[in-house]
C-alpha cells in the first residue's frame, strides 16, 4: 500500500520546478521584450519574446495553482481516530514537517511567481515610447513670435494696402513650415474707422482698424474660412458654429463654446502687418476648452 504523504510529497516537487521554469521564462520573455524594442528588432522579435513570456506566465500560474490545489481530498463521514499510538504520533510528525517544507516551497513559489509578474508589468512601460515625442508646449503655442511679419498664401508681406476696409484675407506667420501653418493660420479683417470697438485691454491689438483672429475653430478644430461680412460674422462651414468678429469673436451660435483667440498685431515704419507676440491664450479646441 503505497504512503499518502510520499505521494503528496512527490506531488509537490513535480509542481515546483515547471512553476519555477514558468517564472524563468517570464522573466527571461520580458528582458527579451525590452532588449528587442530598445535595439528596433522588429515585430517578430517583439512578438515572439512577449509571447514566451505570456506563456511562462501560464505555465507557472497553472502548476503553482496545481501545487495549492494537492492531490487527494478527503470526503466525510470522518471516522472516529482510535487512540494514539507511538506509531502514529512518529507520523503525524513527518507529516508537520512535509507540510512545513511544502508551506516553504509555496512561499518561495508565490515571490518568485511575484517578482515574475512585476518585471514582465514594468517591461511593457517600454510602449510608452512608441506614442511620439513628449508634446511640450506645442499644445499651447503657435508658429507666432514677436515681431513675425504676416504673409499671404503666396509668401508675400501683408502690407496695410493689400486690404481695403470691409474685406478680409488668410494670413500666415512669415517662414512657417507646415505644422506651424496649421495651426497659425490667421483671418486678418480691415474694418471702417468707428466700427470695431476693442474690448479691454486690447487697445493696442488692432492698429488701424485691422484685426486677425485664429481661423482654427474653438468647437473641432475646422477651418472658419467663411466671412459675412453684412453681419460682420466668421462662420465655421463643419458644424455652423458663427462668431461676431466685432464682438472679439464671441461664438453667437452653434456648437463652439469659447471664442476664437486673437493675435496682437503691429505695423512697421514700411508698413506690413506683424504680430506683437503669439495668441495669449490656446487656439482650437482641446483640453483648455472649459466652456
Amino acid at each position: 500500500m503505497s504512503d499518502p504523504g510520499r505521494r503528496s510529497g512527490e506531488h509537490h516537487r513535480v509542481s515546483t520546478w515547471p512553476a519555477a521554469l514558468g517564472i524563468v521564462a517570464t522573466i527571461g520573455g520580458a528582458v527579451g521584450f525590452v532588449v528587442a524594442f530598445a535595439t528596433g528588432a522588429g515585430n517578430a522579435w517583439l512578438g515572439g519574446s512577449l509571447a514566451f513570456a505570456l506563456l511562462g506566465l501560464g505555465l507557472a500560474l497553472a502548476f503553482w495553482g496545481r501545487d495549492l490545489a494537492g492531490d487527494h481530498v478527503i470526503a466525510g463521514p470522518y471516522p472516529i481516530p482510535p487512540e494514539e499510538t507511538e506509531d502514529q504520533g512518529a507520523a503525524l510528525a513527518a507529516q508537520l514537517d512535509e507540510h512545513a517544507s511544502v508551506l516553504t516551497r509555496r512561499g518561495f513559489l508565490f515571490k518568485g511567481l511575484v517578482f515574475g509578474v512585476g518585471v514582465f508589468a514594468l517591461s511593457q512601460v517600454v510602449l510608452l515610447g512608441a506614442l511620439g515625442p513628449w508634446p511640450g508646449d506645442r499644445l499651447s503655442t503657435t508658429g507666432w513670435r514677436r515681431g513675425r511679419r504676416l504673409v499671404d498664401s503666396e509668401g508675400e508681406p501683408v502690407t496695410r494696402d493689400a486690404l481695403a476696409t470691409g474685406g478680409f484675407l488668410v494670413a500666415f506667420p512669415e517662414g512657417s513650415d507646415l505644422h506651424e501653418g496649421a495651426d497659425s493660420q490667421i483671418v486678418l479683417l480691415h474694418f471702417v474707422n468707428g466700427e470695431y470697438a476693442p474690448p479691454a485691454g486690447r487697445e493696442t491689438w488692432s492698429p488701424e482698424n485691422f484685426v486677425a483672429y485664429s481661423r482654427v475653430c474653438t468647437h473641432a478644430g475646422c477651418s472658419v474660412a467663411q466671412y459675412a461680412d453684412v453681419d460682420h460674422v466668421q462662420l465655421c462651414p463643419c458644424h455652423q458654429s458663427a462668431f461676431d468678429v466685432l464682438n472679439a469673436a464671441e461664438p453667437v451660435s452653434g456648437p463652439a463654446g469659447r471664442a476664437l483667440p486673437q493675435l496682437p498685431l503691429a505695423i512697421d515704419d514700411e508698413g506690413v502687418l506683424y504680430a506683437q507676440s503669439d495668441f495669449t491664450e490656446p487656439i482650437g479646441p482641446g483640453y483648455w476648452n472649459i466652456s
